[in-house]
């Protein structure tokens, strides 16, 4: 509320009266520009506002007055500060201070490091350079990588029998089962038996033997069980996951099945590119029909998208709806030319017709849909719709009666259909939806489109590949996913299930191939494939899959298809190559890490790493801190010390300056002054008070004096003294002649010592002992000097290579031999010692390789918890040319992988031998080509060529390579080669410098894992029996044992052609076998391999003089030549020549596959699956596949089957007084190891088991009562001609279906069939699943029938059934035959 009255006027006059107050009278005039307004606000207060002439409005009158600029005016902020807030003098003075001291403090910082800039001649040494810089650096691994050279040179490039080019898909696969053994319940192996049991094969020779027990089960032809158990385990993983449904039906997915699977593409939907129906659209587009109407019946036709393609009567009913809907008379003429094609159970093509319609005529009515369109665009949409059907109509032709529409019948109730279709479901979804693959036959129903253009030019409809035929495999498998437990996951069927199931997963990944392909040309805007183009690329699948595992430019076949279809023909699993094998497993693999088991395992390990990481974090972090607060103490020492160093400097010459004055004065005497202590020097006057005080305190020193103290406290704190004099090479040789002339001095003091009276008193002798002492120290130093030149020579060398090493083993040893060539010694004038200036930095080094090592034991718990929560492996680290460097936990300690990348050169390796690195572009390729044309379109082609060589350049570094690149991957094993590897590191590269701290921590643990100089590494008891007592000496040479070796090769008399163009030993490389335990296992030997390394002769002592009785004669002994090995694992050995040609001539073998070599006590045949033991107890884990344990496993069957059996039949000719069945048990008992034994027994057992469920009727009563049906069946295939043709095959079905089992078999063809697979198979695996087929079949006849007598009857062949689901419906089967 405003008011106008006396109060407004009284504030106005009291601002006319104030406004003089600040500058004097004359400023009255101008409140004459302001107004008044008093406002009351709620509680009776009031406020009071001014406005200026602009309608500016003030709050008060000190506002009006700074607005007016008045020189008086307050402040603002002024008046609102108490005097309190305003603070007192004093606390200025504080804040002014505290201010001062932060000033100084920051001045004192950067003077000091300034002064640090300023010691520092060139700061960028400490610098990390780039790795590039590095890359032709005039170093000896530059000039290596140039020629492509390997340095140091690998101790393993490959294993025997695995190709070079498939390392890496063989330690992935051993990684994968080390890693998640728990998840597999596999028990890790080694590599090297890994490698091993995957090349393991045999001589046909030595599988057809029939002497089983030669080997002490482990015969040949078994398959090693570790293969056994891997691929059972990886089964069963696959198999209990639900993933597994994903890819288990995919060989018999149709573009009809899969057309709008929802829980595969998502909420896409995919875009049909052909249509089917011919038909004008621009007259279709032309009629003017009601929006509403033409909305109406679009949604009708909606419900078509999400019918299957065997739902019919729905499809029907919405194609009926439509029709009836409509006034457009071209849409009806559509839909009813459409439903031509129609037939029960299969409208797949109406299907098609009506979604190629809905998708044309919801681009041409984009107005039909809420979007706000202008006239001129919806007929310009109308246009282009028009022309691309024009386009599509002009590839589709029509049959001559497609013009008559009588034919059309859209009669029927499609209701009853509609429930009948929803019953079914999609179970006989392959049974309808197969007119697409396979040609069509005069009993089927003939289709009404034929497409003009070839596969070249036509295009592709559908992502999913052409089903595969069938196998023998396939046939004898249920319809069924299996479900744990079963037999057919099992030891003895394994190999034909490991087919089936990556035959599954193969088929499964070329489907998603083919999405992936489809999808990237769509996103890209870009046209569809043609058939034939997506038919080459489905024929390379397995190179675009498993690019790594696969095939070579120059291979004859495919290695993963031909092993698949191998398998799947119930082929011998030892016949497949290595190649192949490792491609099935790696087959598997892919599948595994899509499992459920497999992501929860990893989300699980990563959680406890990260718990395990932070732990570990924690522990260095403390490890830091504790060396953080180490130097800040040796800083404080270091500081007092040049503090006190100062001050005993000041008193001391104080103290001789008051001598010196005293000299004069003769005031006090000299020990006067000598006896007084440092304070009464200090107080001797104000001046020397004064100058003591002024003296610099510890923390006034700069960081270059104080850097530089730390430096010589580190020192000798490494050597363990007080003080240290480091001096170079000359100067030790000045100190040693000085040394030498002072003994020589000495001798001469006494005068002519050769005239000298030797006399017998006391002081004679003891002069004469002097002289006599002096001239042997005089002698011996003499002759020492003569070879110490030499020792230190060798000394220095040794101290540089272990710096450049940096393990505690090597720079002790180091520095001992230093030692003993008078490196270091004592120094009397310090009471300290005096070193090299190279064994003061091997000191230096050496301690802090004892506080990595410290820190490393402390840690040793943390970091064994975090690799247990294993993810995947991460590199160690990568050099210059960004080489990738490997250690996997499950593999040897000393075992560093290398990954490197190959050198292209057009002209390939011309220069030398050992330029492994350089390979020619085609060479370095492997796997199929990409696909460039379909992420690149028309428009593309001004800057396709440097996008390619971008996206190239993950494959190779040049980009030169159009495919995934090989690289060269090789394995450093001893301490050596680590050692030549770590010394060709340099520190300053950035990449380089954290790798060398890495591969030095490895070559501590392997220096802790191995016992030094000559020990055994191997606990085990050596082939070689000989007791060999050398002497002490180890002056090994390092060459010059040609004739030794050639005269003991000649002794040696065995493998002369393996031997015979070796003329020395030294550098080979010798496999040496030793017993872990003689006693238990005698028959399970250890393998290592090992490199000589030198040679001498030794005396050794005979073996029958050791032996002699009497103790008082010394035995005799004979100079043998000895051979130096080093271990890969660490270590050296002596061998005999014996022992040295035996492992030389082992290790050719083992490295070459000779043939008839094979390692019989190799640890891969004992080994023995402690987690899992899928094949079985321990003993009979090695005899798990063979024909003995069927035959046993059959015996078992048989006798869970009899009893239900005997009580379903009258007629029991198996069991009983005939005694059949007693005989059939005793031949599998004692023929068992025979597999033609064990399969003729199969055959046997079928016949008795269908001998009790009622076999079938004779076929004249047959001929009676099916009448005419026998004479078509005269005109069809016979069982055996349906079997080996590829078309019948997919009608084919020997499982027992359905409520109606009224025998082990459904039809005499089915067991025509069956018989013939049984009888022609080769493998246990295949008899093993006909055993389950016959097992399954019966016991659906069991649970059909009741258990009572029951006579034989006929077989009702209208309701036989067809090809293969859970929930078969009839008709298929009984049409086919």
């Amino acid at each position: 509320m405003i008011f106008s009255l006396p109060s407004t006027n009284q504030s106005f006059t009291f601002l006319c009266v104030y406004l003089p107050t600040f500058a004097g009278a004359g400023e009255r005039d101008q409140s004459m520009n302001f107004r008044c307004q008093v406002v009351q606000r709620p509680g009776g207060r009031f406020d009071t506002a001014f406005f200026s002439s602009e309608n500016k409005r003030f709050k008060s009158m000190t506002d009006v007055a700074r607005f007016l600029n008045l020189s008086k005016a307050p402040k603002k902020g002024l008046a609102n500060i108490s005097k309190k807030g305003r603070g007192s003098k004093d606390a200025q003075e504080r804040r002014l201070k505290r201010e001062l001291e932060k000033l100084n403090k920051s001045k004192i910082k950067a003077t000091k490091a300034l002064e640090d800039h300023g010691n520092n001649a060139n700061p960028t040494d400490q610098l990390l350079i780039s790795d590039e810089s590095f890359w032709d650096d005039g170093s000896n691994a530059a000039r290596a990588h140039k020629e492509g050279r390997v340095l140091p040179r690998p101790n393993i490039e490959s294993f025997p029998g695995i190709p070079t080019h498939c390392i890496p898909d063989l330690l992935l696969v051993w990684d994968f089962f080390c890693t998640f053994c728990r998840v597999l319940s596999l028990e890790p192996i080694e590599l090297d038996d890994f490698a091993a049991a995957l090349s393991f094969r045999v001589l046909a020779a030595d599988r057809n033997s029939q002497a089983v027990g030669e080997l002490d089960l482990n015969p040949p032809s078994f398959i090693p069980v570790y293969l056994s158990e891997c691929h059972i385990a990886l089964l069963r993983l696959l198999v209990k996951d639900v993933t597994s449904d994903l890819w288990w039906w995919s060989i018999l997915e149709t573009p009809e099945m899969v057309e709008q699977e929802d829980e595969y593409l998502g909420d896409r939907k995919r875009r049909l590119v052909t249509a089917v129906v011919k038909i004008d659209m621009e007259a279709l587009l032309a009629v003017d029909e009601d929006p509403l109407v033409t909305i109406k019946w679009l949604q009708a036709l909606e419900d078509v998208r999400t019918r299957k393609p065997d739902s019919s009567g729905p499809i029907k009913s919405a194609v009926k709806n439509a029709i009836s809907v409509t006034t457009n008379q071209h849409v009806k003429a559509y839909l009813k030319k459409a439903m031509r094609s129609w037939k029960a159970k299969s409208a797949g093509v109406v299907k098609r017709a009506v979604v190629w319609l809905i998708d044309r005529m919801k681009e041409a009515r984009p107005d039909l849909w809420g979007r706000k369109v202008s006239t001129d665009e919806i007929a310009q949409q109308k246009r282009l719709v028009a022309e691309e059907a024009a386009l599509e109509m002009e590839n589709i032709t029509e049959e001559l009666n497609d013009d008559n529409e009588g034919d059309m019948n859209l009669e029927g109730d499609s209701d009853n259909e509609s429930d009948s279709d929803d019953d079914e479901g999609s179970d006989n979804e392959d049974e309808f939806a197969d007119q697409s693959q396979q040609p069509p036959s005069p009993s089927k129903q003939r289709s009404s489109v034929a497409v003009k253009e070839n596969d070249e030019t036509r295009p592709v409809s559908t992502f999913v590949p052409a089903k595969p035929v069938p196998s023998i495999v396939d046939l004898l498998l249920p319809p069924g996913k299996p479900v744990l437990p079963t037999d057919l996951v099992s030891a003895l069927s394994w190999p034909s299930v490991v087919g089936a199931t990556s035959c599954r997963v193969f088929q499964w990944y070329k489907r998603r191939r083919n999405e992936v392909d489809d999808s990237i040309r769509e996103f890209r805007e870009l046209k569809p494939m043609s058939v034939a183009e997506r038919r080459r690329r489905e024929a390379c699948a397995s190179s675009r899959i498993l690019s790594e595992c696969g095939d070579l430019a120059d291979a004859e076949d495919n290695h993963i298809e031909s092993a698949i279809k191998h398998l799947c023909d119930g082929n011998d699993y030892l016949d497949l190559t290595t190649v192949q094998r490792l491609g099935i497993l790696r087959m598997l693999i892919e599948a595994a890490y899509d499992t459920h088991h497999i992501q929860l395992s990893i989300e699980d390990n990563f959680k406890a790493r990260v718990n395990a990481v932070k732990a570990l974090d924690a522990e260095e972090r403390r490890a830091k801190k504790a060396a953080k607060d180490e130097l800040a103490a040796m800083e404080s020492a270091a500081r007092e010390r040049l503090a006190t160093e100062g001050r005993e400097t000041f008193i001391a010459t104080k103290r001789q300056e008051v001598i010196e004055d005293i000299k004069d004065s003769k005031e006090y005497s000299v020990e006067f002054i000598e006896s007084l202590n440092d304070e009464d020097i200090i107080d001797l006057d104000d001046d020397t008070k004064a100058e003591y005080e002024a003296l610099p305190t510890a923390e006034s020193f700069n960081k270059a004096e104080v850097n530089a103290v730390v430096k010589k406290i580190q020192e000798e704190t490494a050597f363990g003294v007080e003080s240290l004099t480091v001096l170079t090479l000359g100067e030790i040789e000045k100190k040693d002649e000085e040394y030498l002339k002072s003994l020589q001095d000495e001798l001469e003091s006494f005068g002519d010592i050769d005239t000298m009276n030797r006399g017998h008193s006391r002081a004679e002798r003891e002069t004469s002992y002097k002289v006599d002492r002096l001239r042997r120290e005089i002698t011996n130093f003499t002759e020492q000097m003569q070879s110490l030149s030499e020792e230190r020579k060798q000394a220095i060398e040794d101290l540089k290579d272990a710096i450049d090493d940096g393990t505690v083993k090597s720079l002790r040893a180091a520095m001992r031999t230093a030692k003993l060539a008078r490196l270091s010694g004592d120094d009397e004038k310090t009471n300290g010692v005096w070193a090299l200036d190279l064994i003061r930095d091997a000191a230096l080094e050496l301690k802090n390789a004892e506080s990595r090592k410290r820190v490393t034991e402390a840690q040793k718990d943390l970091i064994a918890k975090r690799d247990k929560c294993f993810i995947r492996t991460e590199p160690l680290g990568r050099d210059r040319y960004q080489s990738c460097f490997y250690h996997f936990d499950y593999d040897q300690s000393s075992r560093v992988w290398t990954e490197r990348d190959f050198i292209l050169r057009s002209d390939g390796n011309v220069e030398n031998e050992y330029g492994v690195l350089l390979k020619c572009p085609g060479e370095a390729c492997i796997g199929t080509e990409d696909k460039s044309e379909d992420f690149l379109s028309v428009d593309d082609q001004s800057t396709a060529k440097s996008f390619l060589n971008f996206c190239r350049q993950e494959y190779h570094h040049s980009a030169e390579l159009s495919t995934l690149a090989k690289h060269h991957w090789s394995c450093y094993t001893t301490d050596r080669s680590l050692r030549v590897l770590v010394k060709n590191l340099d520190g300053k590269c950035a990449t380089e410098k954290s790798l060398k701290e890495v591969l030095k921590e490895t070559l501590e643990a392997m220096a802790l894992g191995t016992s030094g100089g000559d020990a055994n590494p191997q606990n085990g008891q050596s082939e070689n029996t000989e007791a060999i007592k050398t002497s002490v000496s180890t002056d090994f040479k390092l060459s010059g044992d040609d004739d030794i070796f050639c005269t003991e090769k000649a002794n040696f008399g065995e493998d002369v052609e393996v031997l015979k163009n070796i003329t020395s030993a030294i550098g080979h490389r010798v496999r040496l076998r030793s017993v872990p335990n003689p006693d238990r296992a005698p028959d399970v030997a250890e393998y290592t391999m090992a490199t000589v390394t030198g040679w001498k002769m030794a005396e050794v002592k005979n073996k029958d003089d050791a032996m002699v009785e009497d103790e008082e004669a010394s035995p005799q002994t004979t100079m043998t030549p000895l051979w130096r090995v080093g271990v890969d694992n660490g270590g050296e050995l002596h061998l005999s020549a014996k022992e040295l040609l035996r492992g030389i001539a082992r290790a050719i073998k083992w490295a070459t596959q000779h043939p008839g070599y094979f390692e019989y006590d190799a640890p891969f045949l004992s080994y023995r699956n402690g987690f899992g033991r899928f094949c079985g107890r321990a003993a009979e884990a090695p005899s798990s596949t063979s024909a003995q344990a069927f035959a046993k496993h059959m015996i078992k069957k048989e006798n869970d089957l009899y009893n239900p059996l005997k009580n379903r039949t009258f007629e029991n000719n198996w069991g009983g007084k005939a005694g059949t069945r007693a005989a059939w048990t005793s031949s599998l008992r004692e023929n068992g190891h025979s597999f033609e034994a064990v399969r003729d027994g199969l055959l046997t057992f079928e016949n008795a088991v269908f001998e009790l469920t009622g076999g079938f009727i004779a076929d004249e009563e047959k001929k009676d009562d099916e009448g005419s049906s026998n004479q078509v069946s005269l005109n069809s295939l016979s069982g055996k001609d349906l079997l080996y043709d590829e078309t019948s095959r997919f009608d084919i079905e020997l499982e027992s279906l359905g409520r109606d089992v009224k025998g082990l078999w459904n039809s005499p063809d089915t067991r025509q069939i069956f018989r013939e697979i049984i009888s022609t198979s080769k493998t246990v695996s295949v008899l093993s699943l006909g055993l389950d087929l016959i097992c399954r079949n019966a016991q659906a006849y069991i649970d059909r029938t009741k258990s009572s007598a029951v006579e034989p009857v006929s077989l009702d062949t209208s309701n036989l059934y067809g090809r293969r689901r859970a929930a078969v419906k009839p008709g298929g089967y009984s049409d086919f035959f």
